[in-house]
């Protein structure tokens, strides 16, 4: 597809905005399942619990780290450098598959 006269032109900033808020949904994804946790304690016992304190502590690091990723973002775009934190990103999605596999570990058992 060639860009056209009609095309509207790129907006670089829009990214970034997008990136911030997918984790904002991952965010609020982690936080309703700390409240089921928590709703679900008395069935769960101290594992209800602990595993509500684990999904509001990763939600609470991804809300903090991708803060303040966007404002870095947004900062390197008028300097023309951006880098990708790859160490986050990768330590995020890891913490994000672990908890997931321990939701589902917790409703099927």
């Amino acid at each position: 597809m060639t860009p056209t006269d009609r095309t509207p032109p790129r907006d670089p900033g829009l990214q970034p905005e997008r990136t911030s808020l997918a984790w904002s949904r991952t965010v609020l994804g982690y936080l309703v399942v700390a409240t089921i946790c928590l709703k679900a304690a008395p069935q769960l016992g101290p594992v209800g619990i602990v595993s509500a304190a684990a999904y509001l502590t990763v939600a609470v690091a991804i809300a903090c780290s991708t803060t303040t990723r966007y404002h870095r973002d947004v900062r390197s775009m008028h300097i023309q450098q951006s880098r990708p934190p790859l160490r986050a990103v990768v330590a995020l999605s890891a913490a994000t598959t672990a908890l997931s596999a321990h939701l589902l570990w917790l409703l099927i058992d």
